[in-house]
């Protein structure tokens, strides 16, 4: 006679590991890669990410270590974190402004249940402010190394097919981050062995066409929505204020009666002597000076995010420099501070 079995439901299942996935991910609890957009450095799970996307499977996986750096040149932060909600819960609100933005994001990442979405011909009434997005998703010890890629042009479905057979190639280490290195063909893409590899670190970024020789210019910098912060925050091994933006490193140099603050490159007091420099005011670029002459500060700002001193608010970092300083460790490095 068959032994009588009882069957045993969690009932709030779903929703219990879908909230605690995303507390883990929020509160930074065994996270093992990154996700770069707008200067803003956001740890995830690769099993979550791997399952919600094929192609950024294809990439964590060819990375081969243990902590991937995956950086997202053509998509904001805003919405980068609006597709962390939507991966990690299965649902997330869009405002209306934002929603071609998202579903194109998720195209280009070829997420699950946004890669293949069609918007509706028929245009929402003004009072629908947001409109709730669901799609099914089958979301069915090692040495500290870091990978890096860089997403800037789309996939086609052929693109990603062929990712394990591309050929490498080496980058060069001149870069003008004044010229957004965009390619033009978007059926000639590859993966390459970048030659900015920092000790045992892998740096791995997809192919773009980058100037032969850096140039001095000045620009302008007029952001779409000043509400968004692009810069994020840490200090020195002295407790000095930098400030990181767009994979650069620049120490804080002065701060004007009209509460504008001039950056300089962190590179400027080494024998580089980068003149690269930055005006910022309540967390805005206003302008941007000078191209830096040397490769991104990758390897510094991995770092400061293993340490865990990368602060969103200037005023974190602030209290993080001051009790730094309280600390009666005296460089003997005249470098030192810079780090």
């Amino acid at each position: 006679m068959a032994q009588s079995q009882f069957s045993l439901t969690w009932d709030e299942y779903r929703r219990s590991i879908c909230n605690g996935l995303s507390s883990l991910q929020q509160n930074g609890e065994f996270v093992d890669m990154t996700l770069a957009a707008d200067g803003h450095l956001v740890k995830v799970h690769q099993v979550i990410v791997a399952l919600a996307s094929p192609y950024l499977k294809e990439l964590i996986g060819s990375a081969q270590c243990p902590h991937p750096v995956i950086f997202l040149n053509k998509i904001s932060y805003t919405t980068l974190c609006s597709i962390l909600e939507y991966i990690y819960t299965g649902e997330v609100l869009v405002s209306m402004d934002h929603l071609n933005e998202f579903i194109d994001a998720g195209r280009e990442l070829h997420i699950r249940g946004l890669e293949d979405m069609k918007l509706q011909q028929q245009i929402p009434k003004p009072q629908q402010m947001y409109q709730s997005l669901q799609a099914s998703s089958n979301l069915g010890e090692y040495d500290e190394e870091v990978c890096y890629f860089e997403i800037s042009n789309q996939r086609s479905e052929d693109d990603q097919s062929q990712l394990g057979e591309l050929e490498t190639e080496i980058l060069p280490d001149t870069y003008n981050p004044d010229m957004r290195a965009d390619t033009g063909d978007k059926d000639n893409n590859s993966i390459l062995s970048s030659s900015m590899m920092y000790d045992d670190e892998g740096i791995i970024e997809e192919e773009v066409d980058l100037p032969d020789n850096p140039k001095t210019q000045s620009s302008e910098i007029s952001q779409k929505n000043p509400n968004v912060s692009i810069m994020q925050y840490t200090v020195s091994n002295q407790g000095s204020l930098q400030m990181i933006l767009n994979r650069f490193v620049y120490y804080l140099k002065h701060t004007n009666a009209n509460q504008t603050r001039q950056w300089r490159c962190v590179d400027y007091v080494t024998g580089i002597k980068c003149p690269a420099h930055v005006v910022t005011k309540a967390d805005m670029v206003l302008q941007r000076i000078n191209a830096h002459t040397h490769p991104f500060h990758d390897k510094r700002i991995l770092k400061k995010v293993r340490a865990g001193s990368i602060f969103s608010a200037i005023q974190e970092a602030e209290k993080e420099g001051s009790i730094k300083k309280r600390k009666p460790n005296p460089p003997t490095d005249p470098n030192a501070d810079i780090e």
